[in-house]
């Protein structure tokens, strides 16, 4: 481990242990309007946000809510936004009744896919599960009938959520039957070449930077299986949290060059990040073509684009 690495890997884990982000950010979203490369010719477009760790705060739903604010005033066109999990801090009611205040009353994105981190999961997983799970069926219109896993298509596109079915402090645990309702999810998904987005909250050993950036911060026992059956399809782009990692050199991995399968680890949306760009409050967006994918960060918090690298990804599709 670096001496980089281990100094801010074990003051990031400090100052988790009592986050104090207070301030109400204000937006600039109409100074900062979202742009796409090819307005006319885009087929999709979505954002992604991880681990708002919504505790009992004020400021914390403002925060949240102005990412929606942000789409509507930013002109933004899209068509999902992505939660890749630790909505809550610790899985209370009341935390979710926030959280789930902001989006019932947002109008400006169509579609909110959720799922548990283990933040939400390691004290009170049966809870938790189903104040998630319910939200998910009411906002996509589905049934998961008490599974914490589901897919949806939009515009012909595929999103694939998978996420841990029991409590566990750190990781995930996934049955047999989810990573087979992957792989045939998979299967259907890339007949016709589109790309697929598959979202978890834990990312996959030894990537992101793992171990080294956080010892706890992979899949667990069920990771390579599931990376394998992801790097069998073509056009596969894995979304995760946790890392709280920011906008740095590790944030986008190749997993399977030839098949052209990518992992994005999307930075923590409440809490300072821990490498790069460290700014809370933001996350990226997407926008997919018939040839090509293209990932932008935004500081959704305050209606801004990021400068530096790895604030954009183009990836040509095969």
């Amino acid at each position: 481990m670096s001496a980089k690495f281990f100094i801010q890997k074990y003051i990031a884990q400090l100052k988790a242990l009592n986050p104090k982000y207070d301030t109400i950010f204000e937006l600039h979203s109409e100074e900062n309007p979202v742009i796409y490369q090819d307005r006319e010719n885009l087929r999709l477009s979505f954002a992604m946000i991880a681990d708002t760790h919504l505790p009992n705060r004020e400021s914390a739903s403002a925060n949240l809510n102005n990412f929606f604010l942000d789409a509507e005033k930013s002109g933004a066109e899209y068509d999902a936004m992505l939660m890749a999990g630790d909505i809550a801090d610790w899985g209370f009611n009341s935390e979710y009744d926030r959280v789930f205040d902001v989006m019932d009353k947002q109008t400006a994105v169509p579609k909110i896919f959720l799922t548990m981190g283990n933040h939400d999961v390691r004290v009170f997983f049966k809870n938790s599960r189903n104040r998630v799970m319910e939200r998910v069926d009411r906002y996509l219109g589905i049934e998961t009938k008490g599974k914490t896993y589901y897919s949806y298509d939009i515009k012909g596109y595929t999103f694939i959520v998978i996420c841990t079915e029991r409590r566990l402090l750190e990781k995930a645990s996934l049955t047999k039957e989810q990573i087979d309702f992957l792989d045939k999810e998979l299967a259907r998904a890339t007949k016709d070449g589109k790309p697929v987005f598959v979202m978890c909250h834990q990312a996959f050993k030894n990537t992101h930077g793992l171990p080294e950036v956080w010892k706890t911060g992979d899949m667990g026992e069920e990771s390579d299986e599931v990376r394998a059956v992801m790097e069998k399809y073509k056009n596969v782009f894995f979304i995760n949290g946790h890392l709280h990692g920011g906008i740095f050199e590790k944030t986008l991995e190749v997993l399977k060059e030839e098949n052209n399968v990518y992992s994005l680890s999307v930075p923590g949306y409440r809490k300072e990040n821990n490498f790069g760009i460290k700014d809370c409050g933001t996350g990226y967006y997407a926008e997919v073509y018939d040839d090509r994918v293209v990932f932008t960060a935004r500081k959704f918090i305050s209606g801004e684009y990021l400068e530096g690298d790895y604030t954009k990804f183009e990836i040509k599709l095969i």
